[in-house]
């Protein structure tokens, strides 16, 4: 945990610290297979319910506390989405965060600004789905297999596994990243071990000397330490890394065996106390550090204080909650009672996140036009922040009016691999826009079409390994086809009047000096004003004026109103903004000019 907590503060010296989570896996599978095999060796069975409710005294509680009080700060001084909120925190509730992350995105490395405070509960899901199926699994294998056919079964399992997530992160580095499929090898790896050294109350292919056992430890030790430090690519840990890191840390655990080795080890006072609250520890870690800042520029005291209140916080949960319920009377009620309480308990913090936030507004300064000039019908296309805008339309206001389209979150509009951090991405699973859209367009049948694409249309392309720039012809023509198209399909070939966002100033944390940069910015909106020059019925909307201060950097808050919440993708009240200069264009009875007004001409 020491580790994941100082990967996550500025300046950190060990890049490698988010392995943490993945060594934790290690162990975890490791214990809860012993756990699971000496019951079954015991008994010739496994009690189901009782192991999960043992996990669900264990974990729950916590986890509960951890949502309720960000749920109730929420309330306080939300300025975040309402929608994203929710879904991340019913997801944390349903331990299902790896793969909302998956589905909405989400990138663990490279996120664009302020990031979820539940983010860190992927690990979370996919340790409790791991608990949920592989008891199940076991209780179907151990009474047809004997150990050598479940070590082969397992190890099988580690293989496929690390095979699939090689295989994803060539198309989908989110999802080889957070996916149980992907991240289940470090599990099973421990899983495998514990099935390897347990047998019937003991152990056995235990380290049998001392010198065995230190030369091992120390290796190992050594090996996990480069990988904490060493910045190792992503590309790397993907094609076998973390596979590495799975196994070097179960030798590392195997080297702690012997007849006194797991005593002396695990009886040592410090490590005792820090396994009683690392759960905690990791739990609160998180948002503690998001909420003071650490990741930013901050300076070390600040950073220790964030450590050192993270550890009170997660020694007050310990003895407040966690150690009373695991130990305490409750632990005695019926299992159904248990249920119920932590029912109520989850279903209680969900309704909180249903409550109506306090959403601060610009309003006063802002133009709408009447209702009756507001289309029935608007389609919205294009990327996540196209996701936010829509998600955000002013519906109180123009109840008589349906929003939506696709709106492909991780997506842009140019079907050509892109260049990040010097590696190409090929996100073929972005490419059936065009097709999408076309139903999308039939099935609402739209008055008006709003679109644009702002994020990944903007990074360079990636052209037989090389990265191309705007400026180069193979960047600038697909760019503009892309958009192009985009206009015909919503557009309808013309029949339809299409509003096209220019791409806004960003203030975003990844590729800084690509997506921040205002020359680009501007570069690429007067490429978008002459895609919509080029199409009938297409109109620019203009949003420098609205998200770039005059020296190109981004205008993220206004009047102490949170605009962006992560300097890329719009708030309810960036949102609003956005929409009042669309529909105030739009009221001015459909614009026909199809000229760029101000957007300057390109020039590399």
């Amino acid at each position: 945990m020491a580790a994941v907590m100082l990967f996550h503060t500025a300046g950190s010296p060990f890049a490698g610290g988010y392995l943490g989570v993945d060594i934790f896996f290690v162990l975890s599978g490791f214990l809860i297979a012993g756990i699971l095999v000496d019951q079954w060796h015991r008994a010739a069975g496994i009690a189901l319910t009782e192991f999960w409710l043992r996990r669900a005294r264990r974990l729950a509680p916590a986890l509960l506390l951890l949502l309720l009080t960000l749920a109730v700060a929420r309330l306080a001084v939300a300025q975040t989405s309402t929608w994203q909120w929710r879904a991340e925190l019913f997801a944390a509730l349903t331990y299902t965060t790896n793969w909302f992350e998956i589905v909405s995105g989400a990138d663990y490395f490279a996120a664009f600004g302020v990031q979820s405070p539940l983010l860190h509960t992927w690990s979370l899901a996919i340790e409790e789905q791991f608990y949920l199926l592989f008891a199940v699994a076991l209780l179907f294998l151990l009474p047809r297999l004997r150990r050598r056919g479940l070590v082969l079964g397992l190890s099988t399992g580690v293989v496929l596994s690390a095979v699939w997530m090689a295989v994803q992160a060539g198309s989908d580095p989110v999802a080889a990243y957070y996916s149980t499929f992907t991240r289940i090898q470090a599990l099973l790896v421990g899983a495998v071990l514990a099935v390897i050294v347990r047998s019937p109350g003991h152990l056995w292919w235990a380290p049998s000397s001392t010198l065995t056992r230190a030369t091992t430890g120390w290796l190992a030790s050594a090996i996990l330490a480069g990988f904490v430090v060493v910045d190792v690519p992503m590309s790397v840990m993907f094609h076998g890394g973390f596979l590495t890191v799975a196994v070097v840390s179960a030798l590392l655990i195997w080297s702690l065996l012997g007849p006194a080795g797991v005593t002396r080890v695990l009886s040592w006072r410090p490590l005792v106390l820090v396994g009683t609250v690392s759960y905690g520890v990791y739990l609160w870690h998180w948002p503690i550090f998001l909420w003071l800042g650490t990741q930013q520029e901050a300076s070390i005291g600040l950073q220790i204080w964030a450590m050192v209140l993270t550890i009170a916080v997660a020694m007050v949960s310990y003895v407040a909650v966690e150690r009373p319920i695991r130990q305490g009377r409750f632990s005695r009620l019926r299992p159904r009672a248990q249920w119920t309480v932590y029912a109520i308990g989850a279903a209680f913090v969900a309704g909180l996140a249903l409550l109506p936030a306090r959403v601060p507004s610009v309003d006063g300064e802002l133009v709408w036009p009447a209702p009756s000039q507001v289309p029935a019908r608007v389609f919205v296309g294009g990327d996540s922040t196209m996701f936010a805008l829509g998600g955000h339309f002013p519906s109180s206001t123009y109840p008589d009016t349906t929003v939506g389209g696709p709106t492909a979150i991780g997506c842009g509009l140019v079907n050509m691999s892109y260049d990040y951090e010097g590696s190409p991405v090929t996100a073929d699973q972005c490419f059936s826009w065009p097709d999408e859209w076309e139903r999308e367009r039939r099935d609402r049948n739209p008055d008006v079409a709003v679109i644009g694409s702002a994020v990944w249309d903007s990074f360079n392309r990636s052209i037989d390994g090389v990265a191309v720039p705007p400026g180069d012809p193979a960047f600038d023509e697909p760019f503009k086809q892309a958009f192009r198209r985009a206009i015909q399909i919503a557009g309808d070939e013309g029949r339809v009047p299409t509003y096209v966002l220019t791409i806004p100033c960003m203030n975003a944390r990844i590729d800084q000096e690509i997506l921040n940069d205002p020359e680009r910015t501007r570069y690429l909106s007067a490429l978008i004003g002459q895609a919509v020059a080029e199409e009938p019925n297409a109109h620019v909307i203009d949003l420098e004026a609205l998200t770039c201060r005059p020296d190109g950097s981004a205008v993220v808050f206004r009047d102490g109103v949170l605009l962006r919440d992560d300097g890329v993708h719009w708030t309810q009240a960036g949102a609003r903004e956005v929409w009042s200069l669309i529909l105030e264009q739009i009221a001015a009875d459909g614009v026909t000019d199809t000229s760029v007004g101000s957007l300057p001409s390109p020039s590399p």
